[in-house]
């Protein structure tokens, strides 16, 4: 876990999370980048890797372009002022994803996913707002950092530009990282990070966000998958002499207690939050593995007995997995889905969940109950779960 030096995690949990930045001096002691420069720029040459590079021309002048890149791109560069950013870097590098493991003291279904950038010498994105909470881990190098909680508005956006950059950035806090700093901010506060030498390197830890729109809309579409509220609207008590063209209060309240009624029932949200917790972005869904063919796959007693011979298993990095507690037995979700769990014990569905991989002593125990092994075999015939190598 990430060392918050100064604070304990119950503060930082408390007063910070959501509420207000943190610069965390040292917070992973001795880091090293698991991903060099050069390989960066190899993976943005790839079609199905997200990447952007964002040259700063001018004081509000800024270029962005949206790969995949070559290596013609790289040669016209100039020498300094850009940034290379690379989205989904823990689904394409076991290495990083393994640093999402500093950060499981939140919820890991509500990491979006690590973006790594590299920089040279005053490369920048802007200064620009976030909607979501991240931490900008200092991978390499040293960059400069500076805050303000002003003018953190659509209105501030200048015009012209393709990347949604502040206008009026009043700066209230000027800070310098080094590799192993953090810098947590909550969304909605003003943040411009220039390079300070060619060799900076920052990881962006960044948390999903939720507008209630989509939350609502999410709901509705649970509902019709699930055939649930079929329930009808009941008229008020109509009084004599009424406007016909009116639609009254008593009617709204009829609606507005149709709708409350639905969600009383804790079950159901519950249910719909679990996959929604867990629903994959459509770059995501293009990236999970490819299940094995019917060829490929042996019998559930070949697949039991490689377990007690093999390392682990380990999830996915692409696959979301999350539970919710009930009254017998955890509700498994994957990928938006409510996951049959086979009769698997509570202690498989939760170690599943809460764990990115499953030792060999571990297993040893959890697969002489038929219902978890059942539950392993399915995942890894889909590839959701690997044999650790």
């Amino acid at each position: 876990m990430i060392q918050f030096q100064d604070i304990d995690l119950p503060t930082f949990l408390k007063e910070y999370w959501q509420k207000k930045p943190l610069v965390i001096r040292n917070a992973l002691p001795g880091f090293e980048a698991p991903v060099s420069a050069e390989e960066l720029a190899g993976l943005s040459l790839e079609e199905e890797v997200e990447s952007r590079i964002v040259i700063q021309h001018g004081e509000q002048d800024y270029e962005l372009l949206k790969g995949p890149f070559d290596e013609a791109t790289y040669a016209q560069l100039p020498e300094q002022n850009w940034t290379l950013l690379i989205q989904g870097m823990d689904r394409l590098i076991p290495d990083v994803t393994d640093i999402l493991n500093d950060f499981d003291f939140l919820p890991r279904w509500r990491i979006d996913d690590i973006m790594v950038s590299y920089a040279t010498t005053g490369g920048n994105v802007g200064p620009h707002f976030d909607h979501y909470d991240v931490f900008l881990l200092q991978a390499a190098g040293k960059r400069r950092w500076q805050l303000t909680s002003q003018d953190c508005d659509e209105t501030n956006y200048i015009e012209g530009v393709d990347l949604r950059l502040m206008k009026t950035f009043k700066v209230e806090e000027d800070y310098e990282f080094a590799a192993g700093d953090i810098l947590y901010l909550p969304p909605k506060w003003g943040h411009h990070g220039i390079a300070l030498d060619d060799e900076c390197m920052t990881y962006s830890i960044g948390y999903r966000t939720y507008r209630g729109q989509e939350l609502w809309d999410s709901f509705g579409d649970h509902l019709s998958e699930m055939e649930r509220f079929k329930q009808l609207y009941v008229d008020p008590q109509w009084q004599a002499g009424l406007n016909p063209g009116e639609v009254t209060e008593a009617a709204v309240d009829q609606a507005q207690a149709l709708l409350q009624s639905i969600l009383q029932d804790r079950g159901l949200l519950k249910t719909w939050f679990g996959r929604f917790a867990t629903q994959l972005d459509q770059v995501a869904a293009q990236q999970l593995p490819e299940p094995l063919s019917e060829e490929e796959t042996p019998t559930i007693e070949d697949f039991a007995g490689a377990l007690l011979v093999e390392h682990g298993l380990i999830k996915d990095p692409v696959c979301r997995f999350a539970y919710t507690e009930t009254t017998d037995q955890p509700a498994l979700y994957i990928n938006g889905a409510i996951w049959n769990d086979f009769g698997a014990q509570p202690e498989m569905t939760r170690k599943l969940a809460n764990q990115s991989f499953l030792t060999q002593d571990e297993l040893a125990s959890l697969v002489q109950h038929q219902g978890n092994l059942a539950l392993l075999f399915d995942l890894w015939k889909l590839q959701y779960l690997v044999f650790i190598e």
